[in-house]
């Protein structure tokens, strides 16, 4: 605790004395020290992280490939076939009314 109080207390007063000139080197040393520690944390999770994902890459090469047999067809040919050919007279009907039912309307411009 009393380390604490120390580096508190130095810290205070370099703040304190920020704007005379033996004041300032105190503040950058405690800046460049912060950013020392900052880049080299962030260098040590990037890599720590780079190792995490590249053990779990390993990992899911290393493990039993998926041997069970294929899923059975989704659809049904012959059920497929029906709609296809309801589909299609649908069709054919929309065209033979289109033809037959062709009203006049007239032009709203008129």
């Amino acid at each position: 605790m009393n380390i604490f109080n120390a580096i508190l207390m130095r810290v205070r007063d370099a703040y304190a004395s920020r704007f005379e000139p033996e004041g300032v080197r105190p503040l950058a040393d405690i800046y460049w020290r912060t950013l020392l520690v900052l880049a080299v944390t962030l260098v040590l999770c990037a890599v720590l992280y780079g190792i995490w994902d590249l053990f779990g890459v390993l990992d899911a090469l290393a493990s039993v490939p998926d041997t069970s047999p294929p899923p059975p067809a989704a659809l049904n040919r012959t059920t497929l076939e029906t709609v296809v050919q309801g589909f299609q007279t649908r069709q054919t009907r929309f065209n033979d009314f289109g033809s037959t039912h062709s009203a006049a309307i007239p032009d709203p411009s008129r």
